[in-house]
């Protein structure tokens, strides 16, 4: 059950998605986020810091000091900026960065290799899923005016 008082504050929907973007930070499903995954996860979101950057980042997000972030860890630091209103701005640049051939689209060969660069290996079938939640115009593709 919930243990910290930010979690007990969220909806359970809320506490799902958090769950969601934690497990794909969480690639060998071990129920905590390494600082290999989470180098990764960095990574993988286009952020490039140094190794001593990280580090830093790591232990601000390690509470407990364990060498691990578990799921209250990172709900205690995700959860406001997670569900925060984002400015289209910012929604853009996130856009930019996963259209990787500019073409103004996140194709389902972008998505994937964005979420297996995560260590998420998903199916065709589960990519185009998750495509067709947000394709307005059933183009197969991701636009920015899908998400924003």
């Amino acid at each position: 059950m919930p243990t910290n008082k930010k979690i007990r504050k969220l909806s359970p929907n809320q506490v799902t998605e958090l769950r969601q973007a934690f497990d794909l930070f969480d690639a060998d499903a071990s129920g905590a986020i390494s600082s290999k995954e989470f180098k990764q996860a960095l990574w993988a979101l286009g952020i490039r810091a140094s190794e001593q950057e990280i580090q830093q980042m790591f232990k601000a997000i390690d509470a407990d000091e364990n060498g691990e972030i578990e799921f209250e860890e990172f709900v205690e630091i995700v959860a406001d900026s997670y569900f925060r209103k984002f400015t289209r701005a910012e929604i853009l640049e996130a856009f930019r960065r996963f259209d990787h051939d500019h073409d103004g689209f996140i194709s389902a060969n972008e998505l994937q290799n964005i979420l297996s660069r995560l260590g998420r290996n998903l199916s065709s079938d589960e990519i185009r899923r998750m495509i067709a939640k947000v394709d307005r115009d059933d183009n197969g593709k991701i636009s920015i005016d899908g998400i924003t």
